[in-house]
């Protein structure tokens, strides 16, 4: 056996021995909500046209991240900033997360609006979208403490970045907007808690393994 196997075999065994949090509860009312879930009108046309839309705002949101992305990361390349804390909570518990929720949202979205998704993937694109929301509410404060902590000279680069990622937020309320109009309310309100429920889990699974969640 290679080291590399024996690495492998040596963290899937602390992996099996790791203890599963309980999700009965959970998986009850997920499957309670799958017969909802599976009336989303996935082969209308009409239905595949708004996911087109939902598409088409999220690549506007995918621009404004990159961007604000390629702005913000200057500072990992220059001594008077790299260093600082407040950068890696900007990058590591927003700027990472948000890039998660809103590539999950455009892979979702692209499949519904080709005829190639399946019911799931609804939910997944909205619980996306309403995350980079949710982390948009906190994510000022963190940008403003990075420009403090920056100083004046960067500034001016700190305050580019923010109202370049600030054009993310119209665009995901637009595409949330949409996706709401195309289904029935039962339908709307089984996706939203789905999509509470599915976070839930992940925040959970990442409890029991000694790690943060965003």
């Amino acid at each position: 056996m290679s080291f590399s196997q024996w690495e492998l075999s040596n963290y899937n065994d602390i992996f099996e021995a790791r203890p599963q949090p309980d999700l009965s509860n959970e998986n009850a009312e997920m499957r309670r909500l799958q017969p909802i879930l599976q009336r989303i009108p996935l082969a209308s046309p009409s239905f595949r046209q708004a996911m087109g839309s939902v598409l088409q705002h999220l690549q506007i949101v995918s621009k404004a991240l990159a961007l604000g992305c390629g702005m913000s990361s200057e500072f990992r390349y220059l001594p008077e900033t790299w260093g600082l804390p407040e950068l890696h909570i900007v990058h590591s518990r927003y700027l990472t997360p948000l890039s998660y929720h809103l590539y999950s949202a455009l892979g979702a979205a692209e499949l519904l609006a080709t005829g190639r998704g399946r019911y799931s993937h609804f939910p997944l694109a909205v619980g996306c979208m309403l995350s980079i929301l949710r982390l948009w509410q906190t994510f000022p404060e963190a940008i403003a403490n990075l420009r403090r902590a920056a100083g004046p000279r960067y500034a001016s680069a700190v305050d580019q970045a923010e109202r370049t990622l600030m054009h993310m937020v119209q665009p995901t309320r637009q595409a949330l907007a949409i996706s709401r109009s195309v289904v029935e309310p039962a339908i709307w309100n089984a996706t939203v808690r789905a999509s509470e429920l599915a976070y839930e889990v992940r925040g959970r699974v990442a409890k029991s393994m000694g790690q943060e969640m965003y």
